[in-house]
């Protein structure tokens, strides 16, 4: 475990999960290491400060996080544009946001605070945009849109603001989100309503999306997949089924960007009784613990990882301290993780036990109206 406690120590590592802000891969289709974290020489440094951001409401706000409580404290907000933000990723010094309304919007960060600066927005290519992401270049984001089950993808102009959709494909019903792996040359498409994974090769050079052979890997009947993250070591997937509350593990064939199924687990606690639902799901940037979020159990769900075939096994469940957590994060360094409850209104923080990856609450919540999304990041950036 010494590794791993250097690396908690003092290691800033992007977060590939339901943050939503993805790892910076190298563009080829050579595979990805499967060394373990413990297994790497790691030489970065201590964050200096971090800083999260929570959309909700007609606001997007951003905090001050202390790296020793996980406490949040409000920096300042900026009003949505259009009808206010959902989900959001981060690149550098750009953020990207969907909103209702149909529409996806580019802002500019400002490195030493973390200010956001709006720049414009453009059609989301579909319905009800869901979810958004950035490639490995930056110079792409890719848009999932629920309701016509469409995704997009849009060029970055030098502004850092977006261009029009470029190419807009159907993967199928209910596309929930839009993911690139750590290669950049492979991207999915969990699909609610299809009960399907989508998969696409990604040419970052063009911007341009090809359906792979085969082009959809199913989940079972009734899954309803929603959310999809990827190991740090590239080589395994995990989808949380929002319909039948479940989590699936896939082996991921780097050189052929294709997922194929080794194992599903309930992510309700044995006994668990009522409507339950699930929402997002995020890998511990070790990559020795998992985490999903239960809606209606109202709890985050822990798995522990197996480093050799990435099997899971459960380790627990906390709750949420609120009702409804449809979006949750884990810092940089794995030290805090923090839920968002949208029907409660707050964003509480946990420790993470870099032992076991169990949740003890720590700091106080903050509220927010209905927040959908909690993103920590590192700055400088």
């Amino acid at each position: 475990m010494a590794a791993v406690d250097r690396l908690l120590a003092g290691v800033v590592v992007i977060l590939a999960s339901a943050c939503n802000a993805e790892p910076t891969p190298a563009e080829t289709d050579a595979p990805v290491s499967d060394a373990s974290p413990d297994d790497a020489a790691v030489d970065a440094a201590i964050p200096t400060r971090l800083v999260a951001y929570v959309s909700g409401g007609a606001d997007i706000a951003w905090y001050d996080v202390n790296t020793s409580t996980g406490a949040l404290t409000p920096i300042s907000t900026i009003t949505a544009f259009r009808t206010g933000a959902s989900f959001l990723a981060h690149r550098g010094t750009n953020l990207y946001a969907v909103a209702s309304g149909n529409r996806v919007g580019a802002y500019m960060v400002t490195p030493a605070t973390g200010a956001l600066t709006f720049i414009n927005d453009v059609g989301a290519g579909g319905t009800g945009p869901t979810h958004v992401s950035i490639d490995a270049t930056g110079a792409y984001v890719f848009v999932a849109n629920y309701n016509n089950g469409t995704i997009s993808v849009f060029p970055v102009l030098p502004s850092g603001g977006l261009g029009v959709a470029a190419q807009t494909l159907t993967p199928g019903a209910n596309a929930h989100m839009i993911q690139a792996d750590a290669t950049n040359r492979s991207v999915f498409v969990p699909c609610l309503g299809a009960n399907h994974v989508a998969q696409y090769r990604f040419e970052p050079t063009t911007g341009v999306l090809t359906a792979n052979t085969p082009p959809t890997v199913a989940t079972a009947a009734g899954a309803g997949p929603r959310h999809i993250a990827f190991a740090p070591n590239g080589t395994r997937a995990y989808v949380i089924n929002e319909l039948d509350s479940t989590m699936t593990m896939f082996a991921l064939d780097v050189a052929t960007g294709r997922l194929t199924s080794m194992q599903t687990l309930s992510t309700r606690a044995a006994g668990a009784v009522g409507t339950n639902s699930t929402a997002e799901v995020v890998v511990h940037p070790t990559g020795n613990f998992l985490y999903g979020s239960n809606r209606g159990d109202n709890n985050i769900v822990v798995f522990a990882i197996n480093a050799a075939t990435g099997m899971l096994t459960l380790a627990g469940h906390t709750s949420t301290q609120g009702m409804t957590p449809r979006n949750f994060a884990v810092d940089p360094t794995g030290t805090f993780l923090y839920a968002a409850n949208a029907g409660s209104n707050s964003v509480v923080p946990f420790r993470i036990d870099p032992t076991a990856g169990t949740l003890t609450s720590t700091a106080a919540s903050i509220t927010v109206p209905t927040p959908q999304f909690v993103g920590i990041f590192a700055l400088p950036l």
